[in-house]
């Protein structure tokens, strides 16, 4: 199957801004790794706000299909490169420097969410371990040399939201089961609780 390669497909990847303590309430909301999940989601509770130059922030707004991709951080367990799709409101939150967005040039011929399941697929099979600097404890991510290396299967557009549709009912129902999991895993608790406190009595 005919590959391309993620910097033909994305623009430069743009670099996060982490600007100044938000002292007055004004700023903007700053997505950080804190809010990455291992699932590819962006966690929006405990997003803090920076006061950032309205000149560092020009094109650096996060819009819809946006990729946030972890430059810094991981650690000897967890491999630095997480990757998470964003679907938040456009021209509204920020991200910080340890992170940069990936934007794709073309959305006639790319969905950006089959190139984020791309990504999200090599990352959890150790794709970018090779692309890791270890520097005082920090683990960062050869970012320029993986984007020019990393190569996304070819197919129609038609053909990618096929996939993604697929791969989008997947986690929605392995989400379900999880919580209904953890709702079984509760109740047998509860129940276990109880008959322990009868069989005392």
């Amino acid at each position: 199957m005919e590959s391309i390669l993620l910097k033909d497909i994305i623009q430069k990847p743009i670099s996060g801004e982490w600007g100044l303590e938000d002292l007055y309430g004004m700023g903007i909301p700053v997505l950080r790794t804190a809010n990455f999940t291992n699932e590819g989601i962006i966690n929006f509770e405990n997003v803090v706000t920076r006061n950032i130059s309205p000149s560092k922030l020009k094109g650096k707004l996060l819009q819809k299909g946006d990729i946030l991709l972890e430059k810094s951080g991981g650690s000897d367990r967890q491999p630095v490169g997480r990757v998470v799709y964003f679907d938040g409101q456009a021209d509204k939150y920020g991200f910080n420097n340890f992170t940069s967005a990936l934007r794709i040039s073309d959305l006639t011929m790319w969905n950006p969410k089959y190139i984020f399941y791309a990504l999200y697929d090599n990352y959890h099979h150790g794709g970018t371990r090779k692309y890791e600097n270890k520097t005082t404890g920090l683990h960062n991510l050869k970012v320029d040399l993986f984007i020019r290396s990393f190569s996304v299967p070819y197919a129609t557009l038609i053909k990618q939201n096929e996939i993604v549709k697929k791969l989008d009912l997947l986690n929605h129902l392995e989400n379900v089961c999880e919580v209904q999991l953890q709702k079984l895993d509760e109740l047998i608790k509860s129940r276990f609780n109880g008959w322990g406190k009868r069989c005392v009595e």
